[in-house]
């Protein structure tokens, strides 16, 4: 199934781009989020009319994006959760869980926009990727931890580790 890209899209291509998917992910992942057009003849020449002001609006969302970024990039949030004594959580850590603690730094972000490799099951210092626009990502280290205590001191072991490595490397 041919479509026609409406921005950029990880891992697919860009704006404007003509790609051929399966009609499964054009109709349950790009369409509905309005990332991708069927590419009939009248939808490419609808485009190629509103690419301009298309390419400007992306243009300003990402120059939004990127000032967010200054501002989140480094983050360290703490979540306080329950643990066994082996440093296994009962549970997980979720986009939702990460995206609340970052909202208390800064609003604009969501749990879509919190992007997990792995689900986050143990004690300890983890990174986490956040997708402020489809050009801009940023990372955020998650702190969890059983208590406000032990937070700090994984905070605090964590720093003097950066310090020796850093030291290490001027020798």
């Amino acid at each position: 199934m041919q479509v026609i890209l409406l921005q950029r899209v990880e891992k697919l291509g860009k704006m404007g781009d003509l790609k051929s998917v399966r009609p499964g992910y054009f109709r349950n992942f790009l369409f509905p989020k309005k990332m991708a057009a069927l590419a009939t003849a009248e939808n490419i020449e609808k485009f190629d009319k509103e690419k301009v002001v298309l390419e400007q609006l992306n243009l300003k969302h990402k120059e939004e994006a990127e000032l967010a970024a200054k501002a989140i990039d480094g983050l360290m949030v703490i979540v306080i959760r329950q643990a066994g004594e082996s440093g296994h959580l009962y549970g997980s850590v979720t986009s939702r869980d990460i995206a609340e603690e970052v909202q208390k730094s800064f609003s604009h972000v969501t749990r879509q926009q919190v992007q997990i490799d792995h689900p986050i099951k143990t004690i300890g210092i983890h990174r986490v990727r956040v997708v402020l626009h489809p050009e801009v990502n940023v990372t955020v280290s998650v702190n969890v931890a059983k208590s406000e205590d032990e937070a700090k001191s994984q905070t605090t072991a964590m720093e003097e580790a950066v310090v020796e490595s850093k030291a290490e490397r001027v020798e």
